[in-house]
C-alpha cells in the first residue's frame, strides 16, 4: 500500500526525471570552488621569486678538492643571485666539475662551469653538440672563445691551466661578459 506523500515503487519523483541547468549549476558550483580555493592556497606567492644562496661554502671546499683553480665571481652589479652551486667528482681522484647558477638583473639565466674533464666531452656536456664558434671576446686583456648553442644561447669559454672555463646561458653577451670578467681564484 502506497500513502499519497510517497511515489509508487519503481518510479522517480518527478523532480529527479529531469534536471535543469540550474540544478546542475548548483550542484557544480561547490565543487569548483573548492578546486579553485586549493590552487590558490597551494600557488606561489610570486612565481618569478628565486631562492639566492651563498656559494662560497661550496666553492672553498671545492677548491680543497681540485686540481685547479676555483673561480668565483667578485664584485657584480647588485641583481645578479646566486642560485646554486655544485661539485660533481668523477672519482675520488677526478675529474671535478664545479658549477654556479645565477639569475641576472634581467631574469635571465647564467652559469660558470669548470672543469679538468676533456675540454670537448665538458662542452658537448654543458652546450651541447651542435655549437658553432662567434670569434674570440677579449674581456679585461683575456681572449676567451665565443659559441653559440643550437638553443641560441651565448657562451664564452677558455682554458685556465688544466681546467676548462664555461659562462653561458640566456643572458646577452655584454652580461655574460661582466659575469666572465668578475671572476677571481677562490682561496681554500
Amino acid at each position: 500500500m502506497t500513502t499519497a506523500a510517497e511515489p509508487p515503487q519503481g518510479r522517480e519523483s518527478p523532480s529527479r526525471r529531469n534536471p535543469s541547468a540550474l540544478d546542475l549549476l548548483r550542484s557544480l558550483l561547490p565543487l569548483t570552488l573548492l578546486i579553485l580555493l586549493v590552487v590558490w592556497l597551494y600557488s606561489p606567492d610570486d612565481p618569478a621569486a628565486v631562492t639566492a644562496i651563498d656559494p662560497a661554502p661550496e666553492l672553498a671546499y671545492a677548491a680543497t678538492l681540485v686540481d685547479f683553480d676555483v673561480l668565483a665571481a667578485e664584485g657584480l652589479p647588485s641583481g645578479w643571485r646566486p642560485t646554486s652551486a655544485a661539485l660533481t667528482p668523477s672519482t675520488a681522484k677526478g675529474p671535478h666539475t664545479v658549477r654556479v647558477g645565477y639569475v641576472t638583473p634581467q631574469e635571465r639565466f647564467a652559469q660558470v662551469v669548470q672543469s679538468d674533464r676533456p675540454r670537448s666531452d665538458l662542452l658537448d656536456d654543458v652546450l651541447g653538440p651542435d655549437v658553432t664558434g662567434v670569434g674570440p671576446v677579449d674581456i679585461a686583456g683575456v681572449v676567451w672563445d665565443g659559441l653559440r648553442t643550437a638553443d641560441r644561447e651565448t657562451a664564452l669559454v677558455r682554458q685556465e691551466g688544466t681546467a676548462t672555463v664555461v659562462v653561458t646561458g640566456s643572458a646577452p653577451l655584454d652580461v655574460l661578459t661582466g659575469l666572465a670578467g668578475s671572476l677571481r681564484p677562490v682561496t681554500p
